[in-house]
């Protein structure tokens, strides 16, 4: 988690300061986070996945491409998630589309 913080820190703008929603994962607590002074954390409610954008994405992968599907191998849903995986960074307006709320737009 520091390294991730410290990633993000380091690609923030020098006058803009980033906001990461943390949804209480175990690893989001564990350990003393170091925070990078142009980032703050916001920690979500306890069960409130309709307020985290990563859980409407993943649900919507998960149904796409791995619902009611039989893999050969691990190797084989290693590979299917990481062209998934590849293929959701490169649409942008696909994420932002599955993602928006009606109620948080800026």
């Amino acid at each position: 988690m520091n390294r991730h913080l410290r990633k993000m820190g380091e690609q923030v703008h020098a006058c803009k300061h980033a906001f990461l929603v943390l949804d209480g994962t175990g690893w989001h607590q564990s350990g003393e986070p170091e925070i990078p002074a142009n980032v703050s954390l916001v920690m979500l409610s306890p069960c409130s996945t309709e307020l985290n954008p990563v859980e409407t994405l993943s649900s919507v992968l998960k149904h796409r491409h791995f619902v009611n599907r039989v893999f050969e191998s691990a190797e084989h849903v290693r590979e299917t998630v990481e062209e998934v995986s590849n293929g959701i960074t490169r649409k942008t307006g696909e994420i932002m589309q599955i993602t928006a709320r009606e109620w948080a737009v800026l």
